[in-house]
């Protein structure tokens, strides 16, 4: 039987912003897996949801787990994105600066003392309060084996859509991941700002799944196939953005299927006059959605990620016709 959780705070010098690490170790040979929820302090589905990993039952059967619940305190405890004092996103600020601002050396923590030596990442995050996304694993798929080794723990994962990108954006823990060469994932849900039992039972549900795939863990039920497997840019800052500020109207639904120019959405002014127009990028679904009505010129609106072709031409190609074929 496993022993019991054990609980450690790192810090960042005296002083400096910290994080509480909570760890199981089996005691036998096998991955170090890091689980990390609130990188953004606001997402409180991804926090929680790490959070139950540590409070149950878990009979590790080889290698240790580590998880950050909280991994931004600052910005949990201002229920923000980002720090409060110096206005860092943690999860663009990877591989961070020991001598920077709090949000920087708390980056450098993260990444020297509990990515850097991880054999797989999980890291948990939901949408904002203001955009849904869909319950998905994703990352990167960039053909290298590290890359090709977390598309299968996306798919092990079990949340019924995969989301993989040929390249990531500067300042994630999935970058620094992908440049010590550790697999990674990441995990979204829609309802951001609020906790939904269900997808509770998803996060941690399918983190275990991740640890059975591992051999970490005795396997329960076959994780659910991907219903949907997307491929395409996943960087929420770059999706199409309203021309004008006002109050946005969509007219397409999360996960909709859409064609490049197709009308997604419009943006009206108090009296529901159309100040402008929103098309989509590019053919796909929809797999971004603002919902907060009142946005300003150049927000981020609508995200469209194309299907996976069949084939890419790399090692993934494999782990897809399996995951599809059942």
């Amino acid at each position: 039987m496993t022993g019991a959780w054990s609980s450690e705070r790192l810090t960042a010098g005296d002083g400096g912003p910290g994080v509480t690490v909570h760890e199981l170790d089996s005691g036998r040979d096998g991955p170090s897996v890091l689980v990390l929820g609130g990188v953004h302090g606001n997402e409180v589905g991804g926090i929680v949801g790490a959070g139950r990993l540590t409070t149950g039952p878990l009979d590790l059967r080889a290698g240790r787990l580590r998880v950050v619940p909280v991994t931004h305190e600052a910005a949990f405890e201002a229920d923000s994105r980002t720090g409060p004092g110096d206005g860092g996103n943690l999860a663009r600020s990877f591989p961070g600066d020991p001598a920077g601002t709090p949000t920087q050396r708390l980056a450098a923590l993260v990444g020297d003392r509990l990515i850097r030596g991880s054999d797989v990442l999980v890291d948990l995050h939901t949408s904002t309060p203001a955009t849904d996304m869909p319950f998905f694993a994703g990352g990167l798929d960039d053909g290298g084996p590290a890359a090709t080794t977390g598309v299968a723990l996306a798919v092990a994962f079990g949340a019924g859509i995969v989301w993989t990108h040929g390249s990531l954006g500067p300042g994630r823990t999935l970058t620094l991941a992908r440049e010590l060469g550790i697999p990674a994932i990441y995990v979204e849900s829609p309802g951001g700002g609020v906790l939904d039992r269900a997808r509770l039972d998803g996060y941690t549900g399918g983190v275990r799944n991740v640890l059975a795939h591992l051999g970490m863990l005795a396997a329960e039920a076959p994780p659910a196939r991907p219903g949907l497997w997307l491929h395409g840019d996943g960087d929420t800052d770059s999706f199409t953005v309203t021309p004008a500020a006002g109050l946005f109207l969509p007219e397409v639904a999360l996960l909709d299927r859409v064609e490049r120019g197709q009308r997604v959405g419009s943006v009206l002014d108090p009296r529901g006059r159309e100040l402008a127009v929103v098309a989509a990028p590019e053919a796909g679904h929809v797999a971004t959605l603002q919902r907060s009505a009142v946005v300003a010129a150049g927000t981020p609106v609508v995200g469209v990620a194309p299907a996976r072709p069949p084939v890419l031409g790399r090692p993934s190609d494999a782990v897809y016709a399996r995951a599809v074929a059942g």
